[in-house]
């Protein structure tokens, strides 16, 4: 009763109980004035049947009309007896059930019958509704309680409604766990962030205290607001990278995806850089043929490459940076090569750690971001990146991008 209660809290199955109990009603009217007719006429002809008798009675013989009229109007027993004592000859007798075509009773048996029947398909409909909630309310307890429902259901609908419900929990129990891992990398990224800005901001506070307590000429003055410039350097670029990546792993960044020359966007990303090349005796070659296009985020590709030809010439000394390009049926290469002082393996999956640089003596500006900045905008391009690198012989980082 229990559940029938519950089941009947639901909109569906209150409406269509309700519909049942109208259509009863509907079904017991309408039998009872169709039977209401039926029995109308078997009135007629029982009383033509009586006006032919008594007709008859006059016609054929000499009793009077008025003993006629009460014969039949006569509801005695004594004369129903004597009735059946001259008619017995003729099979009508008490109880034989003969004359039973003219007999007439009010038509409300029938009716409920009939009523009766629709309310027991009403009843067997709630019972499935019944069943049809009961499957439902699972799911609905299973998805309360976090747990996938392991029930196997025979009806279709809500199979298919359970593995949705199964499929939501996944992907809840997935952005959770992703959620978490996000925090977490937060938290270290947090980290990471803090100590590479405590250094220059340790070296302004130290400056700070030493303009403070310590008179000094203008020439060692000067110096100290050098190495002030080298950390607010320092604590900027730590800063604009860093916004940077992180828009990128967030992927809040709007690529703008359109045909550009290889050899202009190599062009455009060394435009900077010769100067730091010189300084270390580096040459910075470009072999590209012309005639190469890639579908790419110019301005963000160039980006890229800018970062990886940056990081070959501060480890090259008195050697060539090359950037060559082959295109076939397959795919588009990007290629940077130098004869530095090359990479040993244990350090190549280092180099995508933000914050990891082994350029620090060299750079102090550098931050170690640049590398993970260019592996993730080649990745959000549609390309793959490749490092092969001999210690002492130099390196070769490959931009695969299929076509």
């Amino acid at each position: 009763m229990g559940r029938l209660i519950r089941t009947l809290e639901n909109r569906t199955a209150l409406v269509f109980f309700s519909l049942a109990v109208l259509l009863c009603a509907v079904t017991f009217g309408v039998c009872l004035w169709v039977t209401g007719i039926c029995a109308k006429q078997v009135q007629t002809q029982v009383s033509d049947h009586m006006l032919a008798i008594a007709g008859r009675l006059s016609r054929d013989t000499d009793i009077p009309d008025e003993q006629i009229a009460s014969a039949f109007a006569d509801t005695d027993a004594q004369q129903a007896k004597l009735g059946e004592r001259v008619l017995s000859d003729y099979g009508f007798e008490a109880g034989t059930g003969r004359g039973h075509e003219y007999a007439y009773s009010q038509p409300v048996l029938p009716c409920l019958t009939a009523a009766a029947g629709v309310f027991a398909c009403a009843i067997l409909g709630c019972i499935c509704f019944v069943h049809l909630f009961a499957g439902i309310r699972k799911l609905t307890e299973s998805a309360q309680n976090r747990q996938k429902s392991l029930e196997d259901l025979s009806d279709r609908d809500l199979g298919l409604l359970a593995e949705q419900v199964n499929r939501l929990i996944e992907e809840r129990e997935r952005s959770i766990r992703k959620i978490s891992q996000e925090k977490k990398e937060l938290a270290q990224y947090l980290q990471d962030f803090s100590h590479q800005i405590k250094t220059p901001a340790a070296g302004l506070t130290l400056n700070n205290e030493i303009y403070r307590t310590h008179p000094m000429d203008r020439e060692e003055l000067i110096g100290y607001l050098d190495k002030d410039r080298v950390c607010i350097e320092r604590i900027t670029k730590l800063c604009s990278e860093s916004l940077k990546l992180a828009r990128l792993q967030a992927g809040t960044v709007e690529y703008r995806i359109a045909s550009g020359s290889v050899y202009r966007i190599a062009d455009k990303a060394c435009a900077a850089l010769y100067e730091l090349a010189a300084e270390n005796g580096t040459q910075i070659e470009l072999k590209i043929p012309q005639e190469i296009m890639l579908e790419c985020d110019e301005l963000w590709l160039c980006e890229a490459v800018s970062n990886l030809v940056k990081n070959a010439c501060e480890h090259t000394r008195n050697g060539t940076v090359t950037i060559s390009a082959k295109q076939t049926p397959l795919c588009t290469e990007l290629i940077i090569q130098d004869n530095g002082e090359g990479i040993a393996d244990e350090d190549i999956p280092q180099l995508f750690r933000r914050f990891y640089s082994k350029s620090n003596d060299k750079d102090p500006s550098a931050v170690g971001i640049g590398m993970s900045i260019a592996k993730q905008i080649t990745e959000d391009l549609g390309g793959k990146m490749y490092i092969d690198s001999t210690v002492g012989k130099g390196t070769s980082i490959r931009l695969e991008f299929l076509r």
